[in-house]
C-alpha cells in the first residue's frame, strides 16, 4: 500500500493556502490593476483619436479658410485692376477732351488775330490811299513826279505794314 507522509500533506495544505493567498492579496490586485491600466490606455487612445479628428476638422477647415481668402485676394486685385484701368481711360479722355479745347482755343484766338490783322491791315491801306491822296491833290506835279510820288508812298505803306506784322508777330 502506499504511505503517504504527513509532511506532505502539510505541504500541498501550505501549497494550497499559499496559492490561495497568491490568488486574493496579489493576483486580482494585479488583474485589477492591469485592468485599470488597460482602461486608461484605451480613453487615451480614444481621447487622442478624438483630438486627432478635431485637428484634422480644423486643419480642413483653415485650409477652406485660406482658399476662401486667396479667392478674395484675387478678387479684390481683379477688380483693383479693372478700376485702375478705369481711371487711366477716364484720365486719358480727360486729357485728350482739355488738349482738344486748349487747341480750339488756340485756333480760336489765331483765327481773331488773323481778322484783327486784315482789319488792321485794311485801315492801314486806307489811311495810306487817304494819305496818297491828299499829296497828290496837294502837289499837282506832272506825271514823273507823281509817279515818284505814288512808289515812295507805296514804300513807306509797305515798311508800315511789315513793321506792324512784325510787332505783332512780336507779341505772339
Amino acid at each position: 500500500m502506499i504511505s503517504i507522509d504527513r509532511s506532505i500533506i502539510f505541504q500541498i495544505i501550505n501549497f494550497l493556502i499559499l496559492v490561495a493567498l497568491l490568488f486574493r492579496f496579489l493576483f486580482k490586485p494585479v488583474v485589477q490593476a492591469l485592468d485599470k491600466r488597460s482602461n486608461h490606455i484605451r480613453e487615451e487612445m480614444e481621447k487622442i483619436e478624438k483630438e486627432k479628428k478635431a485637428a484634422e476638422e480644423l486643419r480642413l477647415k483653415y485650409e477652406e479658410e485660406s482658399k476662401n481668402i486667396h479667392i478674395k485676394y484675387q478678387e479684390m486685385q481683379e477688380y483693383a485692376n479693372q478700376e485702375a484701368v478705369k481711371i487711366k481711360s477716364k484720365i486719358i479722355d480727360e486729357a485728350y477732351q482739355e488738349s482738344e479745347k486748349i487747341k480750339q482755343t488756340a485756333e480760336e484766338k489765331a483765327r481773331i488775330e488773323i481778322d484783327k490783322l486784315y482789319s488792321d491791315l485794311k485801315l492801314d491801306i486806307i489811311d495810306i490811299s487817304t494819305e496818297m491822296a491828299a499829296k497828290l491833290l496837294h502837289e499837282r506835279i506832272d506825271i514823273s513826279k507823281q509817279d515818284q510820288l505814288i512808289e515812295q508812298l507805296l514804300e513807306e505803306a509797305i515798311n508800315k505794314i511789315e513793321i506792324k506784322t512784325d510787332v505783332q508777330h512780336g507779341k505772339q
